[in-house]
C-alpha cells in the first residue's frame, strides 16, 4: 500500500498491526482500490503533523463493498462521458440527444466529482464520498473473526453432466488451490469421477486478478494452475506484488507464460512509490544526480512527455502496482534519450533485409525471427508478435506485443482488431503457412497481391 509508505502511526500494537496486515491480504480487487481512495484521502486531508490513526484505517477495510467503482474512467472527461451515458444526472438527461454533442464533457465530470467525492486511481473512478466507515473496532478489543482460508485460486467443482450442465451444477462445490493431488482426485471419486481432470468446473476465482477463467481453459489444464497456484504460495509480499506487476506488463495469454514469469521473476525491478510516468522520470534523475542536489528542483516541472519516453527506452512498464523492468534489465540503467544516426541505419538496413513471406489470417505477411524495434517498422506496413507454444508445437496467437514465448514477428499491410481480448487465436486456416519465397519489407510493400500469388505458384507454398 504505498499510502502508506511515510505515514505515521498512532503508536499501535504488534497485534493492531498484525490484523491490520490480515484484513487488507483478504480484501478483493476493487475493495483494495476503495481503501487506496478512502485512506488516501484520509491521510491527505490530515495535517502533516498530525498521526493516523490505526483504529480508523482497521475500520476502513470494512464496508468497502458498498463503494461504487467504474472502470475505464481515467479524468474527468471520460468521467463526463461515464455520466452522459449511464444517465447519472437529471439535468444532463433533459438535453435532447441531437444536442449532447454541445456538452462540455470535462465540466460535467469535474462536477460529478465534487458531488460525488470521487477519486481517480489508474483507469478507476471509486466514489469515495458516500463511504460511511463502520466502527467495527473500538480501539481497545481487536475483533474475533474466524481465520479465513488463503487460496491462490478457487475452482467450483461436480462431475461431467450427461446432457446439460444443470444436471450436476447443484452438486458442486468449491476447492481450493493449491491442494495436494491425491486429495484433489479424492473429491473428485466423491462426484463420480475417476479424477479431478474428469470433472467440469461452473465457477473460477482468483487472488490474481490478471490470471483469469480465459486462461484456464478447462480441467485438463488442472496441473498447471495447481502448479501455479503452489509457486504463488511461496512468493514474498514484494515478489506477489512484481509478479502481478509483470503480468500487467506483458499480458500473457497462458498459464505456460504465467509459470515463465514466475520462475525469472528474480530478472525484473519494481519500484512501488512512483504512480506515473512522469514522477518516475524525476526518480530516475534523481537517482542519478548527486547526492547533493536538492531533489525539490524538480517538483514544479510536467514531466510526463519526458517519463512516457524514458520507460520506452527501458523497455519498462508503469502498471497499477508500480513501474515494473524489462526482463534482465535495471530500472534506473543509463540510456540515451535518442541515437537518430543509429536508428536512421537501422531503418534503411531493415527495409532492404530479405524475410519470408507468409500467409497468415487468410493474409500475406513478411516472417521475422526476431523481434522488430519501433523504429524499424517501414511506413506504411505494422508490426505484430507471433505467441508460440512449446507444448503444442505451433504457433497459437497473433498479439499487438508478446514478452514470453515470443515465436516471431510479423509485418502486415492491414490493421488488426484485437477488441478486447488483445490477441487473436489461429486455427488450421489461419495459421501461418510459409510459402517458400522471400522479399524485401520495400518489394513487398511495391508489390502488388495479384504478384503474389504467380510468386506463390512459381515456388510453391511450404505448409508449416
Amino acid at each position: 500500500m504505498p499510502e502508506l509508505l511515510d505515514v505515521r502511526l498512532d503508536s499501535p500494537t504488534l497485534d493492531e498491526m498484525n490484523f491490520f496486515a490480515k484484513r487488507l491480504a483478504f480484501l478483493g480487487f476493487e475493495e483494495i482500490l476503495a481503501f487506496q481512495a478512502i485512506a488516501g484521502r484520509d491521510i491527505t486531508q490530515n495535517n502533516a503533523d498530525e498521526l493516523v490513526s490505526i483504529k480508523d484505517l482497521i475500520n476502513t477495510t470494512y464496508g468497502l463493498e458498498t463503494v461504487m467503482i467504474a472502470a475505464d474512467v481515467s479524468d474527468d472527461e471520460l468521467l463526463g462521458q461515464f455520466v452522459i451515458e449511464s444517465e447519472l444526472h437529471d439535468d444532463v438527461n433533459s438535453v435532447p440527444d441531437n444536442a449532447v454533442y454541445l456538452l462540455d464533457r470535462k465540466k460535467i465530470g469535474r462536477l460529478q466529482r465534487e458531488i460525488d467525492g470521487g477519486i481517480f486511481i489508474n483507469d478507476f473512478y471509486i466514489v469515495a464520498g458516500e463511504y460511511e466507515r463502520p466502527e467495527i473496532y473500538d480501539g481497545k478489543t481487536l475483533p474475533n473473526e474466524e481465520p479465513s482460508e488463503w487460496y491462490a485460486f478457487r475452482l467450483k467443482i461436480a462431475e461431467a453432466p450427461m446432457n446439460s450442465a444443470d444436471e450436476t451444477a447443484g452438486s458442486a462445490e468449491w476447492i481450493s488451490l493449491p491442494i495436494v493431488k491425491s486429495e484433489a482426485d479424492r473429491i473428485a471419486n466423491l462426484h463420480n469421477e475417476g479424477c479431478i481432470e474428469d470433472c467440469v468446473y461452473f465457477d473460477f476465482e482468483s487472488s490474481i486478478p490478471q490470471i483469469t477463467s480465459e486462461m484456464f481453459g478447462d480441467m485438463q489444464d488442472f496441473d498447471k494452475l495447481n502448479r501455479l497456484a503452489e509457486k504463488i504460495t511461496y512468493l514474498s509480499p514484494v515478489d506477489q506484488l512484481k509478479f502481478k506487476a509483470v503480468l500487467c506488463a506483458e499480458q500473457p495469454a497462458d498459464l505456460e507464460s504465467c509459470h515463465d514469469i514466475i520462475d525469472h521473476l528474480w530478472q525484473y525491478q519494481i519500484t512501488a512509490k512512483p504512480d506515473d510516468a512522469g514522477a518516475f522520470f524525476k526518480q530516475y534523475l534523481s537517482h542519478h544526480l548527486d547526492s547533493k542536489f536538492d531533489s525539490e528542483w524538480l517538483d514544479t516541472l510536467f514531466t510526463r512527455n519526458e517519463g512516457e519516453r524514458l520507460l520506452k527506452r527501458l523497455g519498462a512498464s508503469c502498471t497499477p502496482y508500480g513501474v515494473i523492468s524489462a526482463r534482465g534489465h535495471l530500472l534506473y540503467e543509463l540510456v540515451a534519450c535518442h541515437e537518430p544516426e543509429v536508428e536512421e541505419l537501422k531503418t534503411q538496413a531493415f527495409t532492404d533485409e530479405k524475410l519470408d513471406v507468409i500467409e497468415v489470417l487468410g493474409r500475406k505477411a513478411l516472417f521475422s525471427n526476431g523481434r522488430i524495434l519501433p523504429e524499424e517498422i517501414p511506413e506504411g506496413l505494422y508490426a505484430y508478435d507471433l505467441r508460440y507454444s512449446d507444448e503444442e508445437g505451433q504457433f497459437i496467437f497473433i498479439e499487438p506485443k508478446v514478452g514470453v514465448n515470443h515465436g516471431g514477428t510479423v509485418l502486415m499491410r492491414e490493421l488488426l482488431d484485437f477488441r478486447e481480448k488483445g490477441y487473436l487465436s489461429f486455427i488450421d486456416d489461419t495459421s501461418p503457412n510459409f510459402l517458400g519465397y522471400d522479399l524485401t519489407p520495400r518489394e513487398f510493400m511495391e508489390t502488388e497481391p495479384s504478384q503474389e500469388e504467380e510468386n506463390e505458384q512459381q515456388f510453391g507454398g511450404m505448409q508449416l
